[in-house]
């Protein structure tokens, strides 16, 4: 499986499960923010031996989906507070099959691995936005 099979699940499953609150800018392509909407963007990060098997072994290619919450600035936190409980909803432990729809067995994107769960790692202000940031761990699995 490849990373830009990664990136369209990712994006697929966001699309669905986001149900149009906001605008969604997606990962690497050149769009100007708005207030009131999120960009998504995929870092890949090692990839581990996941097991030895009889007949392919399971590769782990460790991953994060950067969300910034993009909302007008100078209004408090509600705003973008409010959009990242809903993505943490979203992303808390879901499973994805390589379509993007939800799997129940045969995983091909896992968030929230070995316990390592959506969170809020910073907000920042850039004039006329409050940009918060949502990072969402990720594995993605291979058989070679």
């Amino acid at each position: 499986m490849t990373y830009n099979l990664e990136r369209s699940a990712i994006e697929r499953f966001i699309d669905a499960q986001w149900l149009g609150k906001t605008p969604i800018l997606y990962d690497g392509h050149d769009q100007d923010p708005v207030a009131d909407c999120i960009r998504l963007t995929i870092n890949t990060g090692e990839t581990l031996q996941g097991s030895i098997g009889r007949t392919a072994n399971r590769i782990e290619h460790i991953g994060l989906l950067q969300v910034q919450i993009i909302v007008d600035g100078g209004n408090g936190s509600a705003d973008w507070r409010a959009y990242a409980e809903d993505l943490e909803t979203i992303l808390f432990n879901a499973r994805l099959k390589s379509d993007g729809l939800p799997a129940t067995t045969e995983e091909f994107i896992r968030f929230s691995p070995n316990n390592q769960h959506p969170y809020v790692s910073g907000v920042v202000s850039d004039i006329p936005f409050t940009i918060a940031t949502l990072n969402a761990p990720f594995v993605r699995y291979a058989y070679k």
